[in-house]
């Protein structure tokens, strides 16, 4: 099966699929350091930057495409935002890729469709528009709103999640959330010199804004982590959460993040990305583990090997 990965960032829909019949041929977006990641982990995936408001139709089916991944900008939704739906210009991609589907021929669309967002996006005009025209389009849809927590993960991301396909969807069920992996688990070696100084908090700001922050304790069974935005590290509060470490209180890692939301050990960033950058991207990126589960719906191939 043949996937272009829209919006594609650090390559989380790719992560999802690794291992399956599902070849992604395309990854498509503007961000230079969201595609330097993502060709270092996921190379022969054919990145490239594509201005997404203006992409052709060609693009996105030539060579024959069965299957669409989307994850469109948030911020056009999210609650923390003056969230201006459609008046929003972040909004003009998917509003593009929306009227391109609406008048490409049958035979040019892909089979199935998948998207992702924040849990704001429904409702909105934008989620008005998206499932009006997947339906006069002959889509069956499956939408859900899903957080990793259900799934086991010690990390809150509530999102939407749209699954549609020309074919019938399978039946998904809502099972009891999943026992809880320790926090322990996602983080990195104690490090033997000490905690990186560019990932500690300095005592003052501990102290003059520490009762708004989430300060986890690793060993507590019970920690999670509240939802990492892509101003971790810029913005000291409703960014994410904080860990308390030997050396006082200490940003998590990128790399902790990623592998929170279920990225491959193997995921690295490229050397130049700075570390601001590498917490803007993961802080824009997916859960793996929830795109997984939520691609269950569609009739896709089975794993390889």
């Amino acid at each position: 099966m043949r996937a272009v990965e829209l919006f594609c960032g650090i390559g989380g829909f790719a992560a999802a699929v690794e291992g399956t019949g599902v070849h992604v041929v395309a990854a498509l977006d503007q961000d230079d350091a969201a595609l330097a990641t993502y060709r270092l982990n996921f190379p022969g995936h054919g990145a490239r930057k594509v201005d997404l408001e203006r992409v052709s139709a060609w693009e996105l089916t030539a060579g024959g495409v069965d299957l669409w991944w989307l994850s469109p900008p948030c911020q056009p939704y999210c609650e923390r935002g003056v969230r201006r739906d459609l008046a929003d210009p972040r909004a003009r991609s998917l509003v593009h890729i929306l009227d391109l589907t609406a008048r490409m021929s049958d035979e040019a669309l892909p089979r199935h469709l998948a998207l992702e967002n924040v849990a704001g996006f429904v409702g909105s005009e934008a989620h008005g528009r998206l499932t009006e025209v997947l339906a006069s389009r002959g889509y069956r849809l499956q939408e859900r709103l899903l957080c990793p927590t259900e799934l086991g993960i010690p990390s809150r991301r509530p999102r939407y999640y749209l699954a549609a396909s020309r074919q019938a969807l399978a039946s998904v069920e809502t099972s009891s959330p999943l026992p809880r992996k320790p926090l322990a688990e996602y983080l990195d070696p104690l490090p033997a010199n000490g905690q990186p100084a560019e990932l500690l908090l300095s005592p003052s700001i501990v102290e003059r804004f520490g009762a708004g922050f989430r300060i986890l304790d690793p060993a507590d069974s019970d920690a999670y982590t509240t939802c990492f935005t892509s101003g971790y590290g810029r913005s000291l509060t409703a960014s994410g959460a904080y860990l308390r470490c030997n050396d006082g209180v200490r940003r998590f890692s990128p790399e902790e993040i990623a592998r929170l939301l279920h990225f491959p050990q193997s995921f690295r960033f490229p050397e130049e990305v700075p570390l601001r950058k590498r917490w803007q991207l993961v802080g824009n990126s997916l859960s793996v583990a929830a795109v997984r589960e939520v691609l269950r719906a569609l009739p896709l191939p089975a794993e390889e090997g």
